[in-house]
C-alpha cells in the first residue's frame, strides 16, 4: 500500500509517540521523535507533511521548535497537541504560532487522532484541488479593490506576511483565515478553496 502522507511526531512522551505510530502505521507514513533536536533534524533531511508537535517537548519549547521548522519547511502543516490548556491557550496561539491546528491531550486519545485523521484529510483535498489558498486570497483581495498594504493593516502585519500568503510560500494560520474571510465578506470555505459562492464586499 503507498502511504502518500508523511508524518512526524515530536513528543516527549514516548508512549504517546508509540501509540500514535500503531494507530496511523498502517495507513500513513509516521516516524517520531522524543526530543526536539532530534525531530528537527530528521525534518530538514525528510519531506513531511504534518508535524504534530508537542508543546512542552523539552528545553526547546513548541514556539521555539515552530520558529526553526519555518527557517527550511515554511509549508508543512503544524498541529499543536498540549496538555496543558491553561498555560497555552488555544486562541492566542493559534493567533501568534505559525501553526494550521491545536489539539488538546485529554484522557479520550480518540480525540487526537480524530484531530489527526481530520489535518490529513484537509491535506488529501487540497492536493486534489486546482485553486490555492494563496490565489484566492489574492484574488478575493483584487475583487476588492485593496492592496497588500491595506491587508496587512487590517490584520495588524507586515506586507510581506501577505505577499507569503499570496504567493504559497505560507498557509495563513487558522485565524488569519477567519480575519481574511470577515474583511472579504466570504466564507473560510471558499478561502479554502470550496466551491462556494462570494459576494463583493460593498
Amino acid at each position: 500500500m503507498d502511504k502518500d502522507i508523511s508524518i512526524m511526531i515530536m513528543d516527549d512522551d514516548c508512549g504517546i509517540v508509540d501509540s500514535l505510530k500503531v494507530f496511523l502505521g498502517d495507513k500513513y507514513d509516521v516516524e517520531g521523535a522524543t526530543n526536539s533536536l532530534e525531530g528537527l533534524k530528521r525534518l530538514q533531511e525528510k519531506k513531511f507533511d504534518l508535524l504534530v508537535l508537542d508543546y512542552y517537548i523539552d528545553e526547546l519549547d513548541g514556539s521555539d521548535v515552530i520558529e526553526r521548522v519555518r527557517k527550511f519547511d515554511s509549508n508543512i502543516y503544524t498541529l499543536l497537541l498540549t496538555g496543558y490548556a491553561e498555560d497555552v491557550p488555544a486562541l492566542e496561539v493559534l493567533k501568534n504560532l505559525n501553526i494550521q491546528g491545536y489539539c488538546e491531550k485529554s484522557g479520550d486519545f480518540k480525540n487526537v487522532i480524530i484531530s489527526i485523521e481530520s489535518v490529513i484529510k484537509s491535506i488529501e483535498f487540497f492536493r486534489t484541488k486546482k485553486c490555492t489558498i494563496g490565489q484566492r486570497i489574492k484574488d478575493l483581495r483584487k475583487l476588492n479593490n485593496l492592496s497588500q498594504e491595506d491587508v496587512a493593516k487590517y490584520l495588524k502585519t507586515q506586507k510581506s506576511s501577505i505577499s507569503q500568503y499570496e504567493s504559497g510560500v505560507v498557509i495563513p494560520p487558522t485565524l488569519t483565515i477567519i480575519k481574511l474571510a470577515k474583511l472579504f465578506n466570504t466564507t473560510t470555505d471558499y478561502i479554502l478553496c470550496y466551491e462556494l459562492e462570494i459576494e463583493k464586499r460593498i
